[in-house]
């Protein structure tokens, strides 16, 4: 357990120790991945200090849908994919996106066509996984501006959620959400006020998405210290939900833009905990649930959860519903494995950051378990 920084609330960890297990041995399509029991666990670290990464060839921007120009919205897209030993893009998905359907098709179309000079390893093209892009649409240079109406019901809005007015604050806050023409510094400030009123009402799951997707623009659009406040809030909410790897990243970012950041600022001491805790002997685990459609790569009536590993070894249990297979994209490499109960996997992270991304029928609710490093 560790104390939270002032104006943050408490914190809670799920971990402690489990059961034997028997791991089972599958076919993967990498050496990145194995069972526990496998023989397969050739040295990636070695072999990737001979390797090369891919190269854009091109960076064409998408062109504006017409819908959206037509009535004056702005947006943003993020993108997930993979590039494959031909320099062309796969495993294409909406990772998040600020409005639905009017930018969506265009991000895709525009990752779709990208080319690279591939990844080597060893002199060979290889993959090169776990890699997102995020395509922004704005019509004119906002310079982080948004309309009088909006800055006049956000401000109410924002009252109210200080007053704790939570039904009115909600009320305001639809009333921005059903406003159609919306620009890039409106979205953000929008997302500010959701998660904001979703941490009040508790609703932490909710109140992270919200300054997740405030982030995705918010050092462009938003005043510095407004993107300070969310680098401080993502640091502690992502802990708090055991994305431990993500806080520190948050954390890393916050250095490198507050310059005047204290060397007694509480925030330093809570992100010394987390790596405390991310290399700790303790099982880190979090409850998933496959709820994101999964339409844009290809599978519509399959659904995704997705994570940025924290730990190189993990297993999924406690599963209610139906789980199809598991993808896990490093920046070096990329295995899909088929689902089983009972097994323990562990990825040689020295190919790079992974995210896992689990897939089943909608709804289907999960605990991945990511296991405390061997000794």
């Amino acid at each position: 357990m560790f104390s939270i920084p002032k104006g943050t609330i408490g914190n809670r960890w799920l971990g402690g120790a489990m059961k034997s297990l028997t791991p089972i041995l599958l076919t993967v399509f990498c050496s990145c991945v194995y069972a526990d029991n496998s023989e397969n666990k050739e040295n990636v670290a070695e072999v990737l200090r001979r390797g090369t990464t891919a190269v854009p060839l091109n960076a064409d921007a998408p062109p504006y849908p017409k819908a959206a120009l037509r009535r004056g919205i702005e947006g943003w897209v993020v993108v997930g994919f993979n590039i494959t030993a031909d320099g062309t893009t796969d495993e294409i998905e909406i990772r998040e996106s600020s409005i639905d359907d009017y930018f969506d098709d265009a991000a895709i179309e525009a990752t779709r066509t990208k080319t690279y000079k591939p990844a080597t390893r060893s002199g060979k093209p290889v993959i090169q996984g776990n890699q997102t892009v995020k395509f922004t649409f704005q019509i004119t240079n906002s310079n982080g501006g948004v309309s009088r109406q909006f800055r006049g019901i956000y401000r109410q809005a924002s009252a109210a959620l200080g007053s704790r007015e939570l039904e009115l604050a909600k009320d305001l806050i639809d009333k921005l959400d059903g406003k159609e023409k919306r620009l890039l510094a409106e979205v953000c400030y929008l997302d500010i006020l959701k998660a904001n009123y979703f941490h009040q009402t508790g609703d932490d799951k909710a109140s992270l998405r919200h300054i997740r997707r405030a982030l995705v623009t918010a050092d462009e659009t938003m005043p510095k210290e407004i993107y300070i406040s969310l680098l401080r809030q993502a640091i502690v909410e992502y802990a708090k939900a055991n994305e431990l790897y993500t806080s520190l990243r948050f954390y890393k970012t916050l250095l490198e833009v507050d310059k005047k950041l204290a060397a007694d600022d509480p925030i330093h001491n809570f992100a010394a905990q987390v790596r405390k805790v991310l290399n700790g002997d303790s099982n880190i685990a979090m409850q998933g649930e496959t709820s994101q459609s999964c339409s844009s790569c290809g599978s519509p009536d399959e659904y995704i959860w997705w994570h940025e590993l924290n730990r190189k070894r993990f297993l999924i249990d406690q599963v209610v519903g139906q789980l199809n297979k598991i993808v896990i994209s490093c920046e070096n490499s990329f295995v899909s494995i088929v689902y089983h109960p009972d097994t323990a996997w562990t990825v040689n992270k020295d190919g790079g950051e992974c995210s896992i991304r689990v897939f089943g029928n909608e709804g289907t609710t999960f605990r991945l378990v990511e296991l405390a490093n061997e000794s």
